[in-house]
């Protein structure tokens, strides 16, 4: 059945007084672009029917933001709005929820890194009092999608925060969060698209802590979520102020937050560069001190790292190399025989990573296969004698090496959420020798990650590796970009940013 033909039969099953009816029907077209502004101007009226007051406002305002000369959608907008008891009630209820924990204001910061506080229930009642009040207050809506994070209830978080959207449309913040859920479902057209929409708006996103011990201005690339360093997880925000100022070609604000040091926070990719080249302008055009020099990146790129680290002792990559789609099926393209890990350029997480050792899997991996061009490097058999692959995961601050974690796999790709350690005590008895060992894996661990970070020229980054028969530390990829939560290595990322910004400061 066609779009149109649903929404005619919508329309007569909701004049008729079938409702359920109406709603099954209407439901389909609201994911289409030629029926949605009639289809959500049905879908509100039906909300409004059941007593479901905010989806019946956020649909008509919705329907106003896509199409503002609907009459429709003007008119059921005003009938949906009487259904507001009282929106002074509704702001006050909202004020005390914030004044409960500020960040409840704060709609950036990636969702999965939110923790429950003291006081969450109380701040919940009172954002379900001012919903009461006015179900039409979007910043109600979204810091009841804040909360709902912090409860690990991330599909009501969601649902939340679209509420938020749907009812301040040209609200930035909102849209910035759903991008960010969306991220973590690995959703890349609607996170693209509400990333889109936030970054049209807005580029700076201040915190709310009214009286931080330190600020600091995150420089991010408006990519996906590995294009910049995790800082949400390692900051202390009860303490810092982690203001973020998204890099884009079309960038608004020229007015920033007061910040005690930059940070750049962005990953080296292809598709960064543009934001990679504003923060470099922007740090030479400021004075406050600042962390990760937007020129060395360029080392830790996955077809020069080999180059970065060639002279360091104990320490190898395998070859890499960055070639075009049309130039990889060449066997001159490659300077090193399969097998070939390959990946597209710019991607992480394994996605799209396969082991290659013919030309007939070659040719199969780039039907399938997305980009433009990939990153080739050799394959290395790191397999430890008991069969197992083993991969290391080393954070670097100010020079020094932090362990991170070990994954232990039988297959060669290890990831660490995939990776058996949580079957396996002796799996995860090892890991822990290495946390407060780490020399007791890697002999020379100072002094060859010491090595890695003169080389690599970044004050904070990350290095996975793993240890070869011969004791070497084979680095399969540097970045800032990689995840860790730990207190023990914040709380040293923390003490860098203290110091430099200390030290920077007039006497």
């Amino acid at each position: 059945m066609s779009g149109g033909s649903l929404m005619h039969d919508a329309l007569s099953a909701e004049a008729e007084g079938r409702l359920a009816e109406s709603f099954a029907l209407c439901r389909p077209a609201l994911a289409n672009p030629a029926q949605q502004a009639d289809a959500f101007n049905l879908f509100g009226r039906l909300c409004l029917v059941i007593g479901d007051a905010a989806n019946a406002i956020a649909s008509q305002r919705y329907v106003l933001a896509i199409d503002p000369g609907n009459v429709l959608a003007a008119r059921d907008l005003a009938i949906a709005l009487s259904a507001v008891r009282s929106a002074d009630e509704g702001q006050n209820a909202y004020r005390r929820a914030v004044a409960i924990h500020s960040d409840l204001a704060i709609h950036h910061r990636d969702p999965v890194s939110l923790q429950p506080f003291e006081g969450m229930d109380d701040a919940e009642s009172a954002l379900h009092e001012a919903i009461f009040w006015d179900p039409a207050l979007s910043a109600a809506h979204a810091s009841l999608g804040n909360i709902r994070a912090r409860q690990s209830r991330h599909a009501e978080a969601l649902d939340a925060y679209r509420l938020a959207a749907m009812l301040a449309w040209e609200w930035a913040d909102a849209h910035l969060a759903l991008s960010q859920f969306f991220d973590s479902l690995r959703d890349d057209e609607n996170a693209e698209r509400h990333r889109h929409l936030a970054f049209a708006r807005r580029a700076v996103y201040p915190a709310a802590v009214p009286a931080a011990s330190l600020r600091i201005l995150a420089l991010m690339a408006p990519g996906g979520p590995t294009a910049n360093a995790p800082l949400d997880y390692n900051v202390d925000h009860a303490r810092v102020a982690l203001h973020a100022y998204y890099l884009t070609s079309d960038t608004l604000e020229t007015e920033l937050p007061e910040y005690d040091i930059a940070f750049n926070a962005i990953d080296d990719a292809e598709s960064s560069a543009d934001a990679i080249a504003r923060s470099a302008a922007f740090l030479a055009a400021q004075s406050k001190p600042a962390i990760n020099d937007p020129s060395r990146l360029v080392r830790v790129r996955r077809s020069v790292l080999p180059q970065t680290l060639r002279d360091v002792a104990g320490c190898r990559v395998p070859p890499a190399a960055r070639v075009d789609r049309e130039r990889l099926p060449d066997a001159n393209a490659v300077a090193f025989p399969f097998p070939w890990v390959v990946r597209p350029i710019d991607t992480h997480r394994g996605d799209w990573q396969e082991r290659i050792a013919t030309v007939a899997e070659l040719e199969d991996y780039l039907e399938r296969a997305p980009g433009d061009a990939f990153n080739v490097s050799a394959f290395v058999d790191y397999r430890s004698p008991d069969g197992y692959y083993r991969k290391y995961r080393v954070i670097i601050v100010d020079g020094r090496p932090h362990a991170y974690h070990l994954a232990i796999s039988d297959a060669w790709q290890v990831h660490y959420r995939t990776s058996p350690m949580s079957e396996f005590a002796w799996m995860r008895e090892e890991e822990q020798r290495f946390l407060e060992r780490p020399e007791s894996v890697f002999a020379s661990w100072s002094d060859v990650f010491g090595a890695i970070a003169d080389a690599v020229g970044l004050d904070y980054f990350g290095v996975d590796c793993s240890l070869a028969a011969d004791r070497t530390v084979i680095v399969f990829e540097c970045g800032p970009n990689m995840f860790y939560q730990s207190a023990s290595i914040g709380a040293a990322l923390e003490a860098m940013l203290v110091g430099r910004s200390k030290s920077a400061s007039p006497a």
